[in-house]
Formats: C-alpha cells, structure tokens, sequence
C-alpha cells in the first residue's frame, strides 16, 4: 500500500469527501472495514522484521490484514508526513476536524511542528508512557486518533552500553504490544486501528549476525490493520 493512500483511505472509511489532489484510496480496505472510528499508531523501530521475529501476541491475534507499506523514505518522520498530509495544503486531523469530527494528536512536543501539527489538536506527552495514559482516556471519545511511540531510540541512548540493543527493541515491542491489546479492549465497538511501523528517526546498529542480520537490513515499514468487531 502507497504511504500516500492512507490519508484518503482514512477519510473514506470514516464518510468524509476526499479533497481533490490526494491520492486515490486503497480499494482493499475500504472493502473489508466499515468502522465508526480510527486509531492510527506509529511505532518507530518496528517494521515486517520486527513482527516475525518477535511475534507481538495482540497485534498479530489480531490482525485482519497486513501491508507493506511503499514509500520513498521509511524513516519515521517522512513516513508520517505522507500518512498525515499526503501534500502540503492538506492535514489528516485538521481535515477531519474542521469536517466537525473529533481527531487529536498524542505526540511528543518536538514532533507538533515536524508533522504539521498544531496546539489546538494536539495533547504535548514526554515518553511513551504519557503516551498510553492520555490514549486510554480519549480512544473511546475520538473519531480519529493519532499516536506515537518512540521511545526506542531515547531508551538506546541511555541503556545501550548496559544492554544489548535487539534486546531493547524487544522489550520495546512487546510492552507497546500489551497497550495495543488494552487500547483494543477500552475502544468502542467498530473502532478501525492501523498500527503503522517505520525505520525510526536515525539508523541504529543492531547486534544481528548471519541470516537475521541480512533480514533487518532487508526491513520493510508495516502497517497492520483490525477493527473491533464485539466487545
């Protein structure tokens, strides 16, 4: 699925007119989910490599369809520019609320400007953490929602002399998978998530060796995708 697909995919499933000059919506999608909502979740440091090896239970029990995600830049920054914006005089979440739908950002501060956010949408967190407790206080009022986990690369920079980095990652991982798994249980009944992971926002040499050290460098952004179907 084209990076640039996702705005209009989004705007469609949530019954809302594609302005003019987006790109066309991925057919596929809008096929098999009709929600009342929309979740989407970037996950830096997490890509095709990163759900094989391993194995994040609630996303992957999940999981109703996977796509590689066809994009010129896979690191975190542009990758959700062209989610968010597809061109320069359009935002997904400023569109979809000044259409009168509820849509909020929970980021970190630096990212506001980086991906054409604003105060008025937009809740300022530290770490991940901040992150998850704000989130599971709007998911069940939103009509879109925005997140952002990238702790990885602040927690590499601290902790990564003392512990291996693919063991961070790991960790990483598998605790955003157990928010995923609440965030789904807390969701209102129709609730659409894309759980979308990139490259990061820089290059972090993994301790990988052989076969799995040639299948990082072979990565692949991800977006996976499920809608809660009953409580």
């Amino acid at each position: 699925m084209a990076a640039e697909a996702f705005p209009s995919t989004v705007l469609r499933l949530l019954g809302i007119m594609v302005p003019d000059g987006l790109s066309p919506a991925n057919e596929e999608v809008l096929s098999r989910f009709s929600p009342k909502a929309v979740v989407i979740v970037m996950i830096d440091n997490f890509g095709l490599f990163e759900a094989v090896v391993y194995k994040p239970e609630a996303l992957l029990k999940n999981m109703e369809l996977l796509a590689l995600i066809d994009t010129g830049d896979p690191y975190a920054i542009p990758l959700t520019n062209a989610i968010l914006q597809g061109h320069t005089a359009f935002h997904l979440i400023r569109y979809v609320k000044d259409y009168g739908k509820f849509a909020e950002a929970i980021c970190r501060e630096d990212d506001v400007s980086s991906i054409g956010l604003d105060g008025a949408n937009t809740i300022n967190v530290h770490d991940d953490m901040a992150t998850y407790v704000e989130s599971t206080k709007h998911i069940s009022k939103t009509d879109l929602l925005f997140l952002h986990f990238l702790d990885f690369e602040s927690l590499y920079a601290q902790y990564g002399h003392r512990t291996p980095p693919k063991t961070l990652l790991e960790k990483i991982v598998r605790r955003t998978d157990n928010w995923i798994k609440v965030l789904l249980r807390q969701a209102r009944v129709g609730t659409f998530f894309i759980v979308i992971g990139n490259h990061g926002r820089h290059p972090i040499p993994l301790d990988y060796e052989g076969k799995l050290a040639e299948w990082r460098s072979a990565n692949a952004p991800i977006a996976m995708m499920f809608q809660k179907r009953t409580e």
